[in-house]
């Protein structure tokens, strides 16, 4: 027999050989605890979401914070006894008034729609928003359900705003959220000091933790075992109850600087409230619709331009100097020439808002519709005061929609593929928007009807085959036709002078003159509008035609003293002394608690000459507000002039009569003597039934002393004679 083989270290006296170790393959021994770990945070994850924990992003904003959270909507009951929720008194300056059932109807399907003044309807409300469109059209084209269309839409609010309320709007049982926002984002001052102090991966790694219910417990469990509560205020911003923008401060568009880590660091923010948004409607089983914003390009300049950084003083001299040689050419119409200056412009200073936007409206005027339309994109992405929705913005929407697969509404597309049907190119302008940002009444209407359409492909909205031709035209009519022409006017010339203040004097005078179209025949739009047209003629120069253009209104309203107040200053400052002082003079007793109307008429009666007559007004003015530093100023030189003379400081009297048409006729200033007698005293006004003056006439203590002139109803100067 062959010898058998022994290992060393075997035998009968060791036992029998032990098998050899079995070795685990890399790739088992690395997914084992990867794999227990994952059970084990899911497994967390499901406990946690038993015990009501929600994710940090759904219930709290990782950047700021709010100095209250008041609810938008409080309870009340009905004129039935029954439960509605209505918009809290409090919130009414922001939001429009809604109510609803608090407990929802059985077959109803409830939709809120959510955002900035474009979902609220401004500078109209909620009625020809599209909010109101689609509240009118579903009814009307799909009676198979209880539709309710609920406008939480809030002037000035960001989505970081719109994120904290939808925290409330989830408790009463939505099934749609309409969400259109990303035009406000910089409204708002905010910091984001800790952020920028973190990497670039911490950042990323936060907010994917963010989204996870461990994370949520894990930050409240440190926050409780906190011993101070600095480190809740420096992790978040905090934010007043409403909005305070930028712009309402007294530094306005001054408190705007170019600051590409800000601009960075609220994209950032807008991206995690968008996906807050989506987490929390579907807590709760809603759904979701994203709009993306669309803004005015063609006819809307940026809000504040900045030069290129390190832009030399050299370079700006040279800048300016080529856009100046454009001005005589624009009003020419010589484009080619102008866009030649302006290609040299841009390539000195390429960041600057300002030369986009001409540079953008040479190229339209030339019918370069491509190229124009990027350089107005860019005038709107450089704009320093971002108003509008940037580029980025937009992207982020259709980015987020996708990635979270939430429908999405291109606003900005299905407006331009509008254009380009009808006008042969898809730039945005006034023939759907207002101003910067808030649609037409038909820009609404457009959103509504797609917004069904959508809802349509969707299987929520079950309509009639014909709705189009039927339902459609019947809800236009319905709508277009309660818009009350006092109240559309009103708003168009509030929008105007908001412009005014902003210093865009053409989209001012286009809202303007549009006001007039629609609610001229009602004084208050002609007033606001008229005088923001006068004080945009004045600003380009045109101070006597600002004056015919107030005469104008005038006729129709001679008793407008708005319009008389903006005559009585211009024609002060032309040195128009006497028509300005008969028009200060009627200001002043019309208006008898402001303190300008006295101020301006003494300060014109002294520049006259007549400073015993300047005196007491100017007086009155400082009783009235004693802050007025031009009155003080302009008092202390008559007071000088007077020095050794008796001064009575008590208003004179006057007295004045009207038409039968109660046009203002004659005035007349004087005191009342000792035996109750009027003296005349001042000056002596007559005024033509058209609002022209018609006589005017210097006295003294009941005699005429000074100068005496007439003019005709046109205006005209008929004589001049000095007593």
């Amino acid at each position: 027999m062959p010898k058998s083989h022994r290992t060393p270290g075997s035998g009968p006296d060791r036992g029998p050989l032990p098998q050899a170790k079995r070795q685990i393959p890399l790739w088992q021994a690395f997914l084992l605890p990867v794999v227990s770990v994952l059970v084990f945070f899911l497994l967390l994850e499901g406990g946690l979401a038993l015990f009501g924990v929600n994710p940090a992003l759904q219930t709290d904003d990782p950047f700021v914070g709010f100095a209250s959270n008041a609810p938008l909507f409080v309870p009340t009951s009905g004129a039935a006894g029954d439960e509605l929720m209505i918009t809290a008194s409090n919130k009414k300056d922001y939001f429009n008034r809604q109510s609803f059932a608090q407990q929802k109807a059985p077959n109803t399907y409830r939709i809120f729609t959510l955002g900035g003044s474009t979902t609220y309807g401004r500078p109209y409300d909620d009625s020809t928003s599209f909010s109101g469109w689609l509240r009118e059209l579903l009814p009307a084209s799909d009676r198979t359900k209880n539709w309710e269309v609920i406008n939480a839409g809030a002037i000035s609010y960001a989505s970081y705003r719109v994120a904290n309320l939808m925290e409330e709007l989830i408790d009463y049982q939505p099934d749609l959220f309409i969400i259109y926002t990303g035009h406000n984002e910089f409204l708002e001052e905010r910091t984001y000091r800790k952020l920028r102090e973190l990497s670039p991966l911490v950042r990323s790694t936060a907010a994917v933790l963010s989204k996870t219910r461990t994370w949520s417990a894990l930050t409240k469990v440190l926050q409780s075992r906190a011993t101070s509560t600095d480190t809740d205020d420096e992790e978040h911003y905090k934010l007043s109850a409403e909005v305070d923008t930028i712009l309402d401060r007294s530094v306005g568009l001054q408190g705007y600087q170019r600051d590409k880590i800000l601009q960075q660091n609220v994209i950032n923010h807008f991206r995690i409230s968008l996906e807050s948004m989506v987490t929390m409607a579907r807590s709760v089983g809603a759904r979701v619709v994203f709009v993306k914003p669309a803004s005015n390009l063609k006819d809307c300049s940026p809000f504040k331009s900045q030069d290129t950084a390190g832009t030399s003083e050299a370079t700006q001299q040279k800048v300016w100097k080529l856009l100046s040689m454009t001005k005589p050419l624009v009003w020419q119409q010589q484009w080619e020439m102008v866009l030649h200056f302006l290609d040299q412009a841009v390539a000195l200073n390429p960041d600057s808002a300002d030369l986009r936007y001409r540079r953008g409206q040479a190229l339209f005027a030339l019918h370069r519709f491509e190229e124009a339309k990027k350089e107005l994109v860019m005038a709107r992405d450089e704009d320093v005061c971002p108003l509008r929705a940037q580029s980025p913005i937009g992207k982020i929407v259709a980015e987020v929609a996708k990635e979270r697969q939430v429908t999405l509404v291109d606003f900005e597309d299905l407006l331009e593929q509008r254009m380009l049907s009808t006008k042969k190119h898809s730039i945005l302008g006034e023939e759907f928007f207002l101003d910067h940002v808030h649609p037409t009444i038909e820009g609404h209407k457009l959103l509504a009807v797609e917004l069904l359409e959508v809802m349509t492909r969707q299987g929520l909205v079950d309509p009639d085959p014909d709705w189009q031709e039927e339902a459609l035209p019947a809800v236009t009519a319905r709508i277009e036709g309660g818009v009350n022409p006092l109240v559309q006017g009103r708003a168009l010339a509030n929008l105007a002078r908001v412009l005014l203040w902003a210093g865009k004097d053409d989209d001012a005078a286009r809202l303007a003159r549009q006001a007039l179209d629609v609610g001229g025949e009602y004084q208050q739009v002609a007033d606001n509008a008229a005088t923001s047209l006068a004080t945009i003629y004045v600003r380009n120069g045109r101070t006597k035609a600002a004056i015919g253009h107030l005469y104008k209104y005038l006729e129709q309203y001679p008793n407008s003293i708005e319009l008389r107040l903006k005559l009585g200053q211009l024609l002060l400052d032309l040195k128009n002394l006497e028509e300005a002082a008969a028009n200060l003079l009627l200001v002043s007793q019309k208006m008898p608690y402001y303190d300008w109307g006295h101020a301006l008429f003494g300060i014109n009666m002294a520049d006259r000459g007549r400073a015993r007559i300047a005196y007491p007004s100017l007086q009155e003015a400082l009783r009235l507000n004693p802050n007025n530093s031009d009155a003080r100023s302009k008092l202390d030189q008559v007071s000088r002039s007077l020095e050794g003379h008796p001064l009575d400081p008590r208003p004179l009297s006057v007295q004045m009569t009207s038409y039968p048409s109660a046009a203002p006729h004659k005035l007349v200033q004087g005191r009342v003597d000792a035996n109750g007698e009027f003296i005349p005293d001042g000056i002596e006004v007559e005024f033509y039934e058209n609002g022209r003056l018609k006589r005017f006439l210097d006295v003294e203590r009941g005699l005429s002393k000074g100068l005496e002139m007439t003019w005709d109803t046109n205006g005209k100067q008929l004589s001049r004679l000095v007593h």
